[in-house]
């Protein structure tokens, strides 16, 4: 669960960004304000490791280093993009109003040529006539090297909004990924948990999620370094990619927090899978790069649910989040479903 989905957590949270705005004498700004609270909220490793060497580096008062922090936690890069896309397009569609614009001009006047010709075919001599013709064959000929030109200019256009298409297309996928782990960010699990649910509801079958949070993931970061933490996130992230497929979606839920969402998948499986994660991150060593040193192992706590036909989806997913922290309070390590633990139970963890 997100910090600011809960509102005692949130209070505190605001407190203390305020409180380190103050104390760094950091710009009040929106986005400096952001940027502190998801500091304060110690959820983000990358964002945090970037404050501190902003601090480090005394660019805090530096607008413009604190807007490229922004940039590059908050997806500003991504917006950028698609506005830069946007006017491009922009610019396609007016080239091709000038240009319909220009043809119809066009048209218009050869149409006149033709009408002015015709009444002059129709009394006229022989060499006015042999005039008339020459004008029309010369009109013609310029009206046809016009509508080439204006096809060659459309194809042209048009190729470029198909590209621009396709750039439009890669940033957004792009957008739906976490880019230190490379599994889908939290925005692409909230599209992928609507779409799955659309898909129960109308098809029929089982759907499932699974949470995972790394077990004392805080102390290990602190211990050994922010580096090695996110060696640890990416590590977690390799685990979830090698043992789920096809329809499943593995997401960085936020922080060291994962979530797993399992199409047309018995309660059953779900425990199996989750099971089957919990091994396989247990199994790995995590050795420091930058020594040899190995550090020992990490573990994970899991929870897992059923989506019930009719609920809504935040329901759901605060029911695989309290068997998370019941994997948490009886122990870490280990996997709790709905079969196991009393969801009506307060979270407590």
């Amino acid at each position: 669960m997100y910090y600011w989905e809960m509102p005692d957590h949130a209070r505190t949270l605001g407190s203390r960004t305020l409180e380190l705005i103050r104390e760094y004498d950091a710009l009040p700004t929106p986005p400096n304000y952001e940027l502190w609270f998801s500091y304060a909220a110690g959820q983000n490793p990358e964002l945090i490791r970037s404050v501190d060497d902003a601090v480090a580096e005394g660019k805090i008062q530096d607008l413009n280093h604190m807007r490229e922090l922004y940039t590059r936690h908050f997806g500003g890069g991504t917006n950028v993009a698609m506005d830069e896309m946007g006017a491009k397009l922009q610019q396609e569609v007016q080239k091709f109003a000038h240009m319909l614009e220009d043809a119809g001009t066009d048209t218009a006047s050869y149409g006149k040529t033709l009408n002015v010709a015709a009444s002059q075919l129709s009394s006229g001599n022989v060499a006015q006539i042999k005039a008339v013709v020459e004008g029309m064959i010369a009109a013609t000929r310029a009206m046809e090297a016009k509508h080439k030109a204006l096809e060659h200019d459309l194809k042209s256009s048009a190729n470029e909004v198909t590209a621009l298409r396709s750039r439009i297309e890669t940033i957004r996928q792009e957008s739906l990924i976490d880019a230190l782990t490379g599994l889908a960010n939290r925005r692409c699990f909230d599209e992928r948990m609507q779409q799955a649910v659309r898909e129960a509801q109308t098809e029929g079958g089982d759907l499932c999620v699974l949470f995972a949070d790394v077990d004392l993931f805080k102390k290990f970061n602190d211990t050994w370094g922010h580096a090695t933490g996110d060696q640890v996130l990416r590590l977690v992230a390799q685990c979830l990619k090698a043992n789920t497929k096809g329809r499943d979606t593995a997401a960085r839920y936020g922080g060291e927090e994962f979530a797993v969402i399992l199409p047309h998948t018995s309660i059953e499986n779900a425990i199996k899978l989750a099971e089957q994660i919990r091994r396989a991150v247990e199994s790995k060593k995590i050795v420091k790069r930058s020594t040899g040193e190995t550090l020992g192992s990490i573990t994970m706590s899991l929870g897992v649910a059923k989506f019930l036909p009719g609920e809504a989806i935040s329901e759901v997913i605060n029911r695989a989040d309290q068997c998370l922290y019941a994997a948490k309070r009886a122990g870490r390590n280990r996997v709790m479903s709905e079969w196991t633990v009393d969801v009506g139970e307060a979270k407590s963890a």
